[in-house]
């Protein structure tokens, strides 16, 4: 893929009605994807939060979140771009958990699926579907289901690592994640099913007010995943 080309899907990114309103977005994710061009790319933390987030040179990651909260905030938005305006793009740039580094690869209708792989489980992520960018919750909710699949791969990463005793089961399930706006503030629900069979083997749903701090999502998605992850290791126990 050729650096013009990824220049160009950068450009309608920037220039996107997502991300018209977040000019720090948009500086974040130039910084990176132009870093990842760099023979000598430096995508530290450190280095975000001084020149693209102007902490100044005391700037400590350590007792400072910043540079992770936006790159909670980019990641969700990035999703929200690819599920709406973005959804015919040629190249796509997504940025995964835990990482600085952008992910570039050509644009498939496929990609909007992710998959989490482990010896014992398969769980399919379905396409999310924001809600409209007009309703003033619907940042909060991508940055919600961003927390939850994050969190709940480093749930499932750390546990089945070493699970010898589940291998022999073999589970593929699929995760829905839907919600819905009112005058109460919003209302998320997280369905997990057989991909098989479609029998539902988890529903956890939550209500959120308007305004939720990014501390009081990564909560939430923290409570989600962890509510997916006891009812994973349940359904192991019973096929092993």
């Amino acid at each position: 893929m050729t650096t013009q080309l990824i220049g160009s899907a950068l450009d309608r990114v920037l220039q996107s009605k997502t991300f018209a309103r977040s000019r720090s977005l948009q500086d974040f994710l130039t910084f990176i994807v132009t870093q990842s061009l760099d023979p000598d790319q430096n995508l530290k933390e450190y280095r975000i939060g001084v020149d693209v987030l102007k902490r100044g040179g005391t700037f400590d990651p350590a007792e400072n979140s910043i540079v992770r909260v936006q790159a909670h905030r980019l990641r969700a938005k990035l999703a929200v771009y690819y599920s709406h305006e973005g959804q015919a793009e040629d190249v796509r740039i997504d940025l995964a958990p835990g990482s600085y580094t952008p992910v570039i690869r050509e644009g498939t209708v496929a990609a909007t699926l992710r998959c989490l792989r482990f010896p014992a489980v398969t769980v399919d992520l379905l396409p999310f579907q924001p809600l409209p960018q007009e309703l003033p919750e619907a940042d909060s909710v991508s940055y919600l289901y961003s927390s939850l699949s994050s969190r709940l791969e480093s749930l499932l990463r750390a546990g089945m690592r070493d699970r010898q005793g589940a291998r022999a089961a073999r589970l593929h399930l699929q995760l829905d994640f839907r919600a819905r706006a009112g005058a109460w503030g919003w209302r998320a629900i997280a369905s997990v099913a057989d991909a098989d069979t479609h029998r539902i083997a988890l529903s956890h749903a939550m209500t959120c007010a308007p305004g939720a701090s990014a501390a009081v999502l990564e909560k939430a998605g923290d409570e989600f995943a962890q509510a997916i992850r006891q009812r994973i290791d349940f359904l192991l126990a019973c096929n092993s």
